[in-house]
């Protein structure tokens, strides 16, 4: 009778590739959730960046038409609420917070309505219907 031919046995080279995967980085789970944190903040970073040129675009354009009345005391603050279609077409405009002085609100009035279309931001996902505008007569 012959005996039956001995399996080889793989021990020794399971043991030398186990030690090798414990050697190799691993990307763990916490590392991966680490990246993924990073990117967000990273696009949110950059989102709110592109919100501020956009609305400073806005602003820009805006105080282009302003003719300011004469004897402006101080720099007043007045805020406006704008709706705007995707296009940039301004729909309404309205006086949410005078400047106190009704001659200057109903310029910066008159320079928001001359400003439509208004600029579109650079990233569609930016864009907003409604804006809040803040505007003062010597800023900027």
């Amino acid at each position: 009778m012959k005996a039956e031919p001995k399996a080889p046995d793989f021990s020794k080279e399971l043991a030398s590739e186990t030690a090798q995967l414990k050697i190799r980085p691993s990307t763990s789970a916490q590392q991966m959730a680490s990246a993924a944190g990073a990117e967000a903040a990273q696009r949110a970073a950059a989102s709110k960046q592109g919100l501020k040129d956009y609305e400073a675009r806005i602003r820009g354009k805006i105080r282009g038409n302003v003719v300011l009345p004469p004897n402006i005391q101080g720099n007043p603050e007045a805020i406006f609420a704008i709706e705007q279609l995707p296009t940039g077409e301004i729909l309404n405009v309205k006086l949410q917070r005078s400047s106190g002085n009704p001659g200057l609100d109903s310029a910066i009035e008159r320079a928001i309505l001359k400003s439509s279309p208004l600029p579109k931001p650079d990233d569609p996902a930016l864009f907003q219907r409604d804006l809040k505008i803040k505007y003062r007569p010597f800023e900027e």
